[in-house]
This record gives C-alpha cells, sequence and structure tokens, in this order.
C-alpha cells in the first residue's frame, strides 16, 4: 500500500502508511470560536466517526480551537493516544486531559517513533528562543530557555521515507530561525502550510471605513501570501500543499466575512505558483481527496469552489446560527466591574513578572460606561463616555457583553485570544497603530 495524505477540512489531515495512521490538528466540528467558524462543505463528523476513530495517534500543534477543537475531540476515542509539543505552558496538556485523552509531550528537536517506517519531530515555532519571542510579542521570560512560551508548533513527518514539513499556523518570523537547524541539507517532499492570517483585522476596526477595510484587506492578503512565498523560496520543497486557515465567518459576523484579508485557497495557490523562484511544485486538493504519497498524485481531479455557492452557503445557512453566548442571561455593568476589578489583580502581577512596558491605556465598553485600564499609574476604574475624548493613547474593546463576562471569568469559560480571532471585538484606536504588546497583555486581563 503506498502511503496517502488525506485533507478533511481546513488544517485536518490525515496521514496513512500500510501499519499506522496519524491524525493532524482535528477541527470538524462547526461553531469554534464562540460559533463563528465553520467549514464549507460542511463535514459530518458523526456519519464518519468510525473512520476519524480508526486512526492510531492524534498530532495537534497547538490550542487555537480549528487546531484543537473541543466539539471534535469530545466525540473521539479517547483511546487514542495525542502527541504535542513540551510546551513551556501546560494548558494544551491539561485541555487534552480533562476530555479524557492520554497526552504524550515530546521536547523540542526529539524523534518520536509512532510505527514501522512512521516517525514525527516535533519543533517549537521559535525553537524555545525566548529573545525571539519576546522581540515578537512583547513579552517573555527571557530565562527560561528549555521550553517554548510560544503557542505555535511544526512537524517534520516522515513515512516510508517521504518528509512532510506540517507548518500549520507557524510565524514566518519566528519559524524562519529553526529552518537551517531542521534541515540539515535534507529535501522536503512535501510542505504544508498557511496561506492567510486569521484575526480582527481589518474587518473588526472602527477606525477604517468601508472603502479603507477592502484595501487593508487587500494588503493583509498579499502580506501573507508572501510570507507563504518566502517559506517556499527557503525550503524548496518538490511540493507543497496551501492549506489551514480555512473558514467561514456565521451568525451575525458572517457580513465581515470578506472583509478579513483572507484569500480562498484557489487564489492563493495561483499566487503562489506564479510569485515563487523555486521550482516546487503546487499541488490541489479538494476536501475529502487523498494525495499519493509515492508519486504524488491526486484521487480525484481538483475542482475549484464556486463563489455563488459559498454566497448562498453563507448567506442561507451560516448567517442564520446563533452565536454560543447568544442565549446566556443578561449581565449589568456592575457585576461586570466587580470581575474586572478582580481581573486587574492578575493582570498587573502577571504584566510585571513578563517585564511587559504598555504605552497605551485599555477602554472596554459596558453599556453607556467604559471600564478604563490605566497602564500608566496602574489603575482600574468606571468611566463615563465623555472622558475619553480628553484622551490619546487607547483601544477601545467593544464587544458583547455575555462574552465579555465569559472572558472576564477565565479561560475555562472564554478567552480575549480567541474572541479576537473569532472576530467577536470591535476595536478603535488612538493613534491607529499595531502595538502587538497591548494585544497580549490583555490576554491576562480576568480572574
Amino acid at each position: 500500500m503506498s502511503p496517502i495524505l488525506k485533507l478533511y477540512r481546513s488544517s485536518t489531515i490525515g496521514i496513512i502508511s500500510e501499519n499506522f495512521r496519524l491524525l493532524c490538528d482535528p477541527w470538524l466540528e462547526d461553531g469554534e470560536y464562540y460559533g463563528s467558524w465553520s467549514h464549507y462543505p460542511p463535514y459530518n463528523l458523526d456519519e464518519n466517526i468510525n473512520e476519524i476513530n480508526s486512526y492510531h495517534a492524534i498530532y495537534i500543534s497547538h490550542i487555537h480551537p480549528d487546531h484543537c477543537s473541543e466539539k471534535t475531540l469530545k466525540k473521539i476515542s479517547k483511546n487514542i493516544p495525542v502527541y504535542i509539543l513540551a510546551y513551556h505552558s501546560k494548558f494544551l496538556k491539561f485541555k487534552l486531559e480533562t476530555l479524557g485523552f492520554k497526552v504524550n509531550e515530546i521536547h523540542n528537536f526529539e524523534t518520536e517513533f509512532l510505527g514501522k517506517n512512521f516517525k514525527i519531530k516535533i519543533i517549537a515555532a521559535d525553537n524555545c528562543d525566548p529573545t525571539l519571542c519576546y522581540k515578537f510579542n512583547g513579552c517573555a521570560n527571557i530565562l527560561e530557555k528549555n521550553e517554548t512560551q510560544q503557542i505555535d508548533s511544526l512537524a517534520l513527518i516522515e513515512v516510508n521515507g517521504v518528509k512532510i514539513l506540517n507548518l500549520n499556523d507557524c510565524p514566518y518570523e519566528l519559524a524562519k530561525t529553526t529552518f537551517k537547524k531542521l534541515l540539515n541539507n535534507k529535501k522536503i517532499d512535501l510542505l504544508m502550510l498557511g496561506y492567510g492570517g486569521a484575526g480582527p483585522y481589518p474587518q473588526c476596526f472602527e477606525n477604517l471605513n468601508y472603502k479603507d477595510k477592502i484595501i487593508k484587506a487587500k494588503n493583509k492578503r498579499n502580506d501573507f501570501l508572501n510570507k507563504a512565498c518566502n517559506f517556499i523560496n527557503e525550503l524548496n520543497p518538490k511540493f507543497f500543499l496551501p492549506f489551514a486557515g480555512t473558514y467561514f465567518l456565521s451568525g451575525k459576523l458572517s457580513s465581515l466575512h470578506y472583509l478579513r484579508g483572507v484569500p480562498t485557497i484557489d487564489y492563493a495557490s495561483d499566487y503562489l505558483e506564479k510569485n515563487i523562484i523555486t521550482k516546487s511544485k503546487c499541488i490541489k486538493l479538494n476536501v475529502d481527496s487523498y494525495l499519493n504519497l509515492n508519486n504524488f498524485e491526486t484521487s480525484t481531479e481538483y475542482q475549484p469552489a464556486l463563489e455563488k455557492d459559498i454566497r448562498e452557503y453563507i448567506d442561507n445557512i451560516l448567517s442564520k446560527r446563533k452565536l454560543s453566548y447568544e442565549l446566556d442571561e443578561e449581565v449589568d455593568n456592575q457585576e461586570l466591574f466587580d470581575l474586572s476589578k478582580k481581573a486587574h489583580l492578575r493582570y498587573q502581577k502577571k504584566i510585571k513578572e513578563l517585564n511587559i512596558e504598555l504605552e497605551s491605556n485599555v477602554l472596554i465598553r459596558v453599556l453607556k460606561k467604559y471600564i478604563f485600564i490605566d497602564n500608566k499609574n496602574h489603575q482600574i476604574s468606571l468611566i463615563d463616555s465623555d472622558e475619553i475624548y480628553k484622551m490619546n493613547n487607547y483601544v477601545i474593546y467593544d464587544l458583547d457583553l455575555k462574552l465579555l463576562k465569559k472572558i472576564l471569568m477565565g479561560p475555562r469559560y472564554a478567552h480575549w485570544n480567541n474572541a479576537e480571532i473569532g472576530s467577536h471585538i470591535k476595536f478603535f484606536r488612538k493613534p491607529d497603530f499595531f502595538d502587538r504588546k497591548i494585544y497580549n497583555a490583555i490576554c491576562y486581563f480576568h480572574v
């Protein structure tokens, strides 16, 4: 039997040899990111659960729900062992163990033999270098050098001598530092890489009008595609397969779908083919189809998705869905502010511990008032909207108060980063520039 690779949805793939079957980053149920992320075409996990449960092991690259889908994993057999990177933070390990899985941590650059002629090497995006993490994110414990403080990993999977490098969501700025050590003159047969960047920009930024958002979306699209080109040019694989990051916004957020700056996979494939400088060949693979890893032929002829069908599915199906928090009980200002005061104590402790220097303040809308996080004076208060006009250097967060309550209660309920990626938060910033440290620091603002 020739080893094959099956593309399920987004970054979910199966690598199958005669003796071993590995499932990567299972996200097969709609509704992750608090109901906002869905698939097209939809996948029926219940009808296909026996196939999914036939895998011998699962590799999960990182904790984001489109790679570690709780809704999906709850349905998968807990007899299947899961392999992850040995992260400094144990959130991913604890999450998987809470779901009932046996978790195997692999240390950076260690090789795990999964079966006959089947092995995996998991690598931290920043190669466990905290100075790179600090430079990229604006926060890290510089003294901790044994385990990564980043959340992303990549995997080199070798089956019957065929080398597959799965980059999933690894940022180019971080992952490029690992290539020389990783490859060591080895040739990659198949490079699997993302082609777009999920997140709230530009669709959720109220500094921008509609025309500005269209322009910024195109710029973002091309920026991520150019980074994908850099990956291909530096790694020079025999073949590359664009995947991961394919999602469709649902519910009341579906109107933002075409402002995200995420290209279709067909546009991405054409762009990469035209702009790379290597002789690497692009593979186009429809979902639910196979790639033969001996000759790199696909099981079916590739059929591009029709834009008309996608629009109809978004308008008629996805737009009518409810987001996960919309049916929760109403909340009031005092309840949110009481939670915020407790969250502020933890927030202050954490940014001091990580040596994060913040120049901007944060305002969180709660009905007709705002929770004011004064980062200069290390204070928190509840203010009227009139006071904002006197301020400079701030970012306003505006989100459904029911979701805000969940976030303030802690990551067991909801998380700032997932709310951002899911397009649940509207932002207004003054001045209008990106300060990564603010968006990373706010993740610690919870009880």
